[in-house]
């Protein structure tokens, strides 16, 4: 599963920073350093850029090896 290529990680961080909710569902955060994947809207502290990939499905986040995010329940 690669990192989404449409558009560029620079934008989709910017949109995962102000919490934009019209990615949910379709693009997910996941965080190298701790291993967890999110929604865009999700309440948690952001995490700085270079420790974030953006996949486009729960279980690409999954096959790469993150959990789930336990307060904005990403998978459910």
């Amino acid at each position: 599963m690669e990192q989404l290529a449409d558009q560029s990680a620079t934008d989709l961080y910017a949109a995962f920073v102000a919490r934009d909710r019209r990615f949910d569902g379709h693009v997910f955060a996941a965080v190298t350093s701790t291993g967890i994947y999110c929604r865009f809207s999700c309440p948690a502290r952001k995490p700085l850029s270079k420790n974030v990939r953006f996949l486009d499905s729960a279980a690409a986040c999954r096959a790469e090896g993150f959990r789930a995010c336990k307060r904005c329940t990403p998978d459910a």
